[in-house]
């Protein structure tokens, strides 16, 4: 059996669309200190069809490369370590079968993020790692999507991903390495058609810092330095325009071979170098710097601040729509206290011991009313849409779906169908929280502090009440429990009011 690793050691593995990245880290002086890097080139992008189906080769890929990343986690607690995937993973519509199999083998959950809590976490990994302060434009070219972040200080302002990147781009424009002016322009225009509709404002931002990220930038800033014998991580927009005239003397990129980019980097170079052409001449920028930060960065740093330092994101995120839907605080605080209490009694029956758990309850419970800010009449389903399209930052999709369908059904009829599928949950651990949250729901309908509920008993799927005498002397009350054991029988629980 392997021996865990100390409770201060942090793992991120970044499954992007060119590259897979694992990083391990410890917590010194409360700073990481990186202890292991590990890159696979996997090229994901490559094998998504146009049916936005992953193929089984790509698949092969990525799975082959995952078990060597498990092997280095060997040791490693569900609680150290983060697994983020990105763009390629987000458009393939069998993204389901990588992950059951993924999970065959490796024991920690793969989060989908999306593209605007991507381009969060990337613009966060920067802030930590940069000396730098200020305001600060990041533009991160990965193998499917390319992100461009403004933020200040550690604040990010305006997040964008777009649909463009060093592999998907080099299937669109440079398939099997052929090089043609033509070719370089279509590339260019693609991409500053991507931009156009967020070029306006990130022009506008006026930051002291551009800072570019990923292999990419990387590439190219070497390629400049050893090619000009310029200051290193600097690349201005004269001399990326040489690059370009130097590219498209070759007729292919199987005759490309320049100091300072990699063999690896090749196939995928002259896409990238289009898309910084592209982001530059959109932007109006003249001049970027390398910086050695990235998505990773950002998942290790909020990954240990949630672990060590308690902090959240998400918490803070749950927070500010309270806040911005103006919900009910003090009905809010009820049902979550009575939700915590329910939770309580049923924590070890229905094995939900993780903290997790009652976090997402509570969570629940404090914005399961987003809704009354479009009207009361079904706000069940306008505050379960809410949840579902939000910009909700620290919540992978899934943890996104989840919490959406547990406040769509707080109350009303219970509709099977609009469940969403779930990859890194049970089913059945859903339905159990949303017959806690109805619960809690019903218990403080009058909006009012009482006391309805003396005592809840549990056996497997059967939960048995015991109301107070105030509570039985209810009508409305026992009612409405009769209809809701109706409701929650379609969940496979069986409710049962003693007395």
């Amino acid at each position: 059996m392997t021996e865990s690793v100390t409770p201060d050691y942090f793992a991120a593995l970044d499954l992007g669309s060119n590259s897979f990245h694992l990083v391990t880290t410890r917590v010194l002086d409360e700073q990481l200190q990186p202890l292991l890097k590990f890159k696979q080139k996997v090229r994901l992008a490559s094998g998504l069809t146009k049916q936005h189906k992953l193929s089984e080769e790509a698949m092969e890929r990525g799975l082959e490369a995952l078990r060597l990343c498990a092997q280095r986690l060997e040791g490693f607690r569900p609680e150290q370590v983060s697994v983020v995937a990105t763009h390629t993973l987000r458009e393939a519509k069998n993204a389901d079968v990588f992950l059951a199999r993924a999970a065959e083998f490796l024991p920690y959950p793969i989060h989908i993020i999306s593209g605007h809590e991507e381009a969060r976490l990337i613009y966060r990994g920067v802030a930590q790692t940069s000396s730098n302060q200020g305001r600060r434009l990041v533009i991160d070219i990965g193998g499917g999507s390319t992100e461009v972040i403004t933020g200040d200080e550690f604040e990010p302002k305006i997040l964008a991903s777009h649909a463009m990147g060093c592999v998907s781009f080099t299937e669109r424009f440079f398939r099997q390495g052929k090089l043609s002016d033509n070719r370089f322009k279509r590339a260019l225009v693609a991409a500053r058609s991507e931009l156009e509709s967020v070029a306006a404002s990130l022009r506008k931002f006026n930051a002291c810092q551009i800072l570019g990220t990923s292999g990419t930038v990387k590439a190219i800033a070497q390629w400049v330095q050893l090619r000009d014998q310029s200051a290193p991580d600097q690349i201005t927009r004269a001399a990326l325009q040489t690059c370009v005239e130097q590219l498209l003397n070759l007729k292919n990129l199987a005759d490309f071979n320049v100091p300072g980019v990699d063999a690896d980097r090749t196939p995928v170079i002259a896409a990238g170098l289009a898309i910084l052409v592209a982001v530059m001449d959109e932007l109006e920028l003249e001049r970027i710097a390398y910086h050695d930060a990235a998505l990773r960065d950002g998942v290790l740093y909020e990954l240990a601040e949630r672990v060590i330092r308690h902090r959240d994101v998400r918490q803070r995120t749950i927070d500010g729509l309270a806040s911005r839907y103006q919900v009910d605080q003090s009905q809010a605080q009820r049902v979550a206290e009575t939700a915590a209490y329910l939770f309580e009694q049923v924590r070890q029956p229905w094995s939900l011991t993780e903290p997790m758990w009652l976090a997402r309850l509570q969570w629940a419970a404090r914005l399961h009313e987003v809704g009354l800010q479009i009207n009361s009449s079904s706000i069940q389903n306008h505050s379960g849409y809410i949840l579902a399209h939000a910009d909700m930052p620290g919540f992978s999709k899934e943890e996104q779906a989840f919490l959406a369908a547990l406040v769509r059904h707080f109350r009303k009829k219970i509709r099977l169908e609009t469940m969403p599928e779930l990859y890194l949950f049970e089913q059945r651990d859903l339905w159990r929280l949303i017959a806690l949250l109805r619960l809690a729901v019903l218990f403080n309908t009058d909006r009012q502090p009482s006391l309805l509920l003396k005592k809840i008993q549990v056996r497997q799927d059967t939960l048995l009440l015991t109301l107070t005498p105030e509570g039985n002397d209810n009508a409305m009350l026992r009612n409405d429990l009769q209809q809701e054991a109706k409701q929650l029988g379609k969940l496979g629980i069986l409710l049962r009011i003693h007395g």
